[in-house]
């Protein structure tokens, strides 16, 4: 079948006695042209390699399933096979003016490839807009390519042709429709085939003489003997139905055509030294034949001037991620200076400025001389983060007061270490204070960017052994723990018995003064110990009662005299100072003491250290810890 176009625009003049003249274009794509998107049209997503919109021809159209072109030799595909359930890519066409379209429909008609031999869900839909986005579209219709779905209608094997038309809510000068394939199908899947595309327009089209605008170019003079200028036309006629071409002259009388068809052109000048060249732009208004030329530039092309060489101090720079200090920046080697991209930067001219991008980013700075010649200089600007560490420690748990170590692991050369505890090195020791203490590191590269981390030493608090009994009667003894910061304790009775009970009561086999073991544990933390001395005797005696209620202790650490006081009277107390190992240091004894009034005791001649202070009669023993520090 012969193409019956491959991108043409037709022009059909009507006539209405409420609209007066009014053009539609008719124009269609086949996907003819070697470049896909074709020129005007995009597609929106990025669906990866082998997936998406794409040119197929008879040569290449594939299987899945075998297609040749409705017309001509080329088709647009979308590809399904083997995409993942739910890919979505959509093609965009080129703008279509529709601002002369008043109350007349306009319609948008495409070939679409409907099979049998694949029956999943793989569809497009059509939909239009006044921007090249899917956000706020209105959607026009859906087709599913197996050709037995009732979506819109069934058929057999073969091409069909669709056609929907624009709503007539859109009627400005800047407009798209979107063909959106949708994948479903996975392995199972065939690919979509469009061809033929056509679409009615209706733009404004030049009428009269138009307005051939104003030429201004990027720079009027070139240095040296050839340079490139940047010309541009604005503010023209630019509608429908108008031709822009340009001239050229070297003595301003004499014009040439040239090349250029379109409104910004950049072009490299040259000529004898001391040479003008005069540029002008001509409008004309194919409908009515009339014209416009713009304004006459002129450039001057010195052979003669060299670019200046621009220099910037530093060469380079490098921020840490997250600095809120900028580097500055100065260039030398010209009169004015330009700076680009903008983005990041304190100023777009001067010879200085301050760079603070969020990501690294390349400059280029423009320096213009004198005579009018431009010089460049590149730079960067690195972001860099600081390095990468972690922090190991033995352990995270020690005893109240021990240390624990810690090492700061980091890639990379050139590195600096700097621990809260003070030290600078990757190692620390870290010592446990309380229930926890957090150690931070600062580690920094050679750029001088931070990385910070933390870690929490857990402090476990050392276990403090105390301890009070009674005779209960004749040889059983109740024993109390009166200890702190403790996990667990051990009694020995020295008799071959014990005990892992915090409290505990226990009948001795036989009479006499038994030296009992207490041990106090807190792991990590090593264990205190107590020993101290109970005895006990066969009688009838009834159950004594326990004394020394709200017993007072004070001070507690003491340099000399400790003070002991509690409530009632006793007719016989025993005061010792016993070594955390048991051994005896001082005793005295006490008859008919008034707790009210108490006691003191002199420890001046005691060396620094911890002591138990035990206090006894025949019939009960309480212990307590207390300290010399002189």
């Amino acid at each position: 079948m012969k193409k019956q176009y491959l991108f043409t625009t037709l022009v059909i003049l009507i006539f209405s006695e409420f609209s007066g003249l009014r053009a539609q274009t008719v124009t269609g794509q086949g996907f003819e042209g070697g470049t896909f998107p074709p020129a005007g049209w995009s597609t929106i997503g990025n669906v990866g390699f082998g997936g998406g919109w794409s040119r197929r021809t008879t040569a290449n159209a594939g299987t899945t399933p075998t297609v040749t072109p409705q017309a001509g030799s080329a088709m647009a595909r979308f590809t399904c096979r083997n995409q993942a359930a739910g890919t979505t890519q959509t093609l965009v066409s080129p703008v279509i003016d529709l601002s002369k379209r008043g109350t007349t429909n306009s319609y948008v008609s495409f070939y679409m490839f409907r099979d049998t031999a694949y029956s999943t869900d793989d569809s497009i839909t059509f939909l239009f807009n006044t921007s090249r986005s899917l956000t706020g579209a209105t959607r026009i219709q859906g087709i599913k390519r197996f050709a037995r779905a009732n979506y819109p209608d069934s058929g057999a094997h073969g091409w069909y042709k669709y056609s929907f038309a624009i709503p007539s809510n859109f009627k400005g000068n800047t407009n798209y429709f979107m063909i959106q394939g949708t994948a479903r199908g996975a392995a199972n899947a065939g690919n979509i085939f469009l061809d033929s595309v056509t679409w009615d327009a209706y733009p404004t089209f030049c009428e009269g003489k138009p307005d051939a605008g104003t030429v201004t170019a990027n720079t009027y003079y070139i240095c040296g003997n050839v340079g490139p200028a940047t010309v541009t036309l604005s503010s023209y006629t630019n509608t429908t139905g108008i031709t822009l071409s340009w001239q050229t002259s070297t003595d301003s009388q004499t014009f040439n055509n040239n090349a250029w068809t379109t409104a910004v052109n950049t072009g490299n000048f040259s000529a004898a030294i001391g040479t003008y060249r005069y540029i002008r732009a001509i409008v004309t208004c194919n409908q009515s034949g009339e014209a416009d030329t713009s304004n006459c530039i002129r450039l001057w092309i010195d052979n003669t001037a060299t670019p200046p060489t621009i220099t910037v101090t530093p060469n380079n720079g490098v921020l840490c991620a997250g600095s809120t200090t900028p580097l500055q920046f100065v260039a030398s080697g010209a009169t004015t200076y330009t700076w680009t991209p903008a983005t990041g930067l304190s100023a777009e001219s001067g010879d200085t400025i301050y760079a603070l991008p969020s990501v690294s980013t390349g400059y280029t700075v423009s320096g213009t001389d004198d005579n009018g010649c431009i010089g460049t200089r590149n730079f960067f600007v690195q972001i860099q983060n600081g390095p990468n560490v972690t922090i190991t420690a033995l352990d995270t748990v020690a005893c109240d007061g021990d240390s624990i170590q810690l090492t700061a692991n980091a890639g990379g050369g050139g590195l600096t270490y700097s621990w809260s505890t003070g030290v600078n090195t990757r190692t620390t020791w870290a010592k446990a204070v309380g229930e926890k203490t957090t150690y931070q590191v600062s580690v920094k590269n050679g750029a001088g960017c931070e990385t910070i981390k933390s870690q929490t030493v857990y402090g476990v608090l050392q276990p403090q052994a105390a301890y009070s009994y009674k005779v209960v009667k004749d040889r059983t003894v109740e024993f109390k723990f009166e200890g702190t910061n403790t996990a667990n304790v051990y009694w020995n009775f020295s008799d071959g018995n014990e005990s892992f009970q915090q409290n505990t009561t226990y009948t001795f086999s036989a009479d006499g003064t038994y030296k009992v073991m207490l041990v106090a544990n807190n792991p990590p933390c090593g264990s205190d110990t107590i020993y101290f001395d109970v005895t006990v005797a066969q009688s009838n005696s009834a159950v004594i009662k326990l004394g020394l209620n709200g017993l007072v202790i004070s001070p507690n650490p003491t340099s000399d005299l400790i003070n002991v006081k509690f409530a009632g009277f006793e007719q016989k107390l025993k005061a010792e100072i016993l070594s955390l190992d048991g051994q005896l240091i001082l005793s005295k004894e006490f008859e008919n003491l008034n707790g009210n009034v108490g006691f003191a005791l002199n420890l001046g001649n005691i060396t620094n250290g911890i002591y138990i202070l035990q206090l006894r009669n025949d019939s009960i023993g309480i212990v307590k810890k207390i300290q010399i520090q002189h």
